[in-house]
């Protein structure tokens, strides 16, 4: 499952048209700034995830001086039926498969993808934010009730935060965070039992073996997640009213990755913490894979960013393997063959620059 085109209306700095797309790879190339990522966006967009990075306002995303607030972005589906997905923004959004509105929850199963920003790549050594965008973004392809309650807890959090500034009893909104918290710790522990597994076979990536496991935030280390949050919530209560901040709960969640027993973060050269950054991301599609029956196209910027020539082409073996359709970005330029369908990108402009 993917694209076979994908059509850019309004959007960004794209320039007006439609783009063929392999059922396979797709290399962007081109310098910062030349529309690259904006591309990726649109196809995020078109499958239902909106723009790639968070509250990211609709009014930001038509052309610059386009005399026109409306955004239409048009992608043919490359199975057997061909189905049009149109996504039009306007002062909302509006999302429809031959000409029948569904909504982004439904499109999303029906052609799942993951997305993964120069950030995201420093998934082993950065924020705690990126590992859990990870575990959400998985999740909420694979449970369909997901993102809803990760939004409801989210939304308690906010209350629970200005009731402590406020110097207020947190007891009742405790009570009705705990089946929420508890049970996105329970799907999150899950989440990475199985892309545990499928990391067992990215050994072509890694050198050696890589663990994952889940740091529940501010836990008292119960094996329960009800009890658990239950119990860490009464031996921090002190401590939440004198920082007046939530300290327990998934919203303090964090992913430990080992490597023989040591951190990644600490063991491992920048360039191989990459290699374990990208052998997750595709884990994690795997994963997917298993759960849905079907393959996730993989949005993948800057991904040869600090790789070396051994390490690209390591990459590009694996995502052939993977058998799935990936679009990928990099500003570098590109003198080496690749497995795939390569452009280039100026100022909004794509042009294939070879068919392999």
């Amino acid at each position: 499952m993917g694209y076979n085109r994908v059509r850019f209306n309004n959007f960004r700095n794209i320039e007006p048209r439609e783009i063929k797309w392999s059922p396979g790879l797709n290399l962007l190339t081109g310098p910062n700034g030349s529309g690259k990522t904006n591309i990726l966006e649109g196809i995020n967009i078109v499958s239902g995830w909106g723009p790639l990075e968070r509250g990211t306002r609709s009014s930001s995303l038509p052309t610059w001086n386009s005399g026109t607030s409306e955004i239409q972005l048009t992608g043919q589906l490359n199975d057997e039926n061909g189905e049009i997905i149109k996504v039009k923004i306007s002062s909302r959004y509006t999302i429809k498969i031959e000409e029948e509105t569904i909504t982004a929850t439904d499109l999303r199963w029906k052609i799942p993808v993951l997305s993964f920003l120069p950030n995201d790549m420093s998934i082993i050594e950065g924020s705690s934010v990126f590992r859990r965008r990870l575990m959400d973004m998985v999740l909420t392809l694979i449970v369909p009730v997901y993102a809803s309650r990760l939004h409801d807890y989210r939304r308690g959090i906010k209350q629970k935060t200005a009731i402590l500034r406020n110097g207020g009893r947190t007891d009742l909104i405790d009570r009705a965070l705990l089946p929420l918290a508890s049970w996105i710790w329970k799907m999150r522990e899950e989440v990475l039992v199985m892309i545990s597994e499928s990391m067992k076979d990215m050994s072509g990536l890694i050198a050696h073996p890589t663990e994952i496991s889940l740091l529940r935030g501010g836990s008292g280390s119960l094996p329960l997640p009800e009890e658990d949050f239950r119990y860490s919530l009464k031996i921090n209560k002190t401590r939440e009213e004198v920082l007046k901040v939530p300290v327990v709960g998934p919203h303090r969640d964090d992913m430990l990755i080992t490597t023989n027993g040591t951190p990644a973060a600490l063991s491992l050269s920048r360039g191989f913490r990459r290699r374990v950054a990208v052998a997750l991301i595709l884990a994690a599609a795997e994963g997917v894979k298993r759960k849905l029956g079907k393959n996730p196209v993989l949005l993948l910027d800057e991904i040869t960013a600090e790789l070396d020539s051994e390490g690209r082409n390591i990459l590009f073996c694996a995502l052939l393997e993977r058998k799935t359709q990936v679009f990928a970005s990099t500003a570098e330029p590109f003198t080496e063959s690749f497995p795939g369908r390569l452009y280039g990108v100026d100022s909004g402009r794509v042009d294939i620059i070879n068919e392999n």
